[in-house]
């Protein structure tokens, strides 16, 4: 198994600490997908300190503010899925940190206007998923200005 670089552990596959500690300790993987397994804040802990990641899916995994400021020292990471956590504002600054991303999906994770500004300030960002946070028109502004962009999903922002 230690030719193996890209791992998917969805849809509750990793419902224990000890788990995530074998997983953490997968020193050759490259990429990993443990979207929709209810990590939590201990889970994005162990989760981060996997250096070696360059891209990194943790969509619907409940880590909130906390676990975003775990992921945001992920300074290797190109590509990050942290869509459906609840991070919120203070999440949103903390991943706007993150300047090695250049694609970026934080779908469903409440920002709003503010936290669209702090995303905004991305410039290396090509590709990024916004959906779902309520930014509304003066959010989408900010947004418009990331010229870089050659992917933008968004959706459902209460913008028209």
């Amino acid at each position: 198994m230690n030719s193996i670089v890209n791992v998917k552990f969805s849809c509750g596959l990793l419902n224990s600490s000890d788990k995530l500690k074998f997983i953490s300790g997968m020193n050759q993987l490259t990429s990993l997908d443990i979207s929709d397994n209810q990590i939590g804040v201990e889970g994005s802990k162990y989760i981060s300190g996997m250096k070696q990641l360059t891209s990194l899916d943790i969509y619907y995994n409940e880590i909130g503010v906390e676990g975003a400021k775990y992921i945001s020292e992920m300074k290797q990471l190109t590509s990050l899925d942290i869509g459906n956590n609840q991070i919120g504002v203070e999440g949103s600054k903390y991943i706007s940190e993150m300047n090695q991303l250049t694609s970026l999906n934080i779908y469903s994770n409440q920002i709003g206007v503010e936290g669209s500004k702090y995303i905004s300030e991305m410039k290396q960002l090509t590709s990024l998923n916004i959906g779902h946070n309520q930014i509304g028109v003066e959010g989408a502004k900010y947004i418009s200005e990331m010229k870089q962009l050659t992917s933008l999903d968004i959706g459902h922002n209460q913008i028209l």
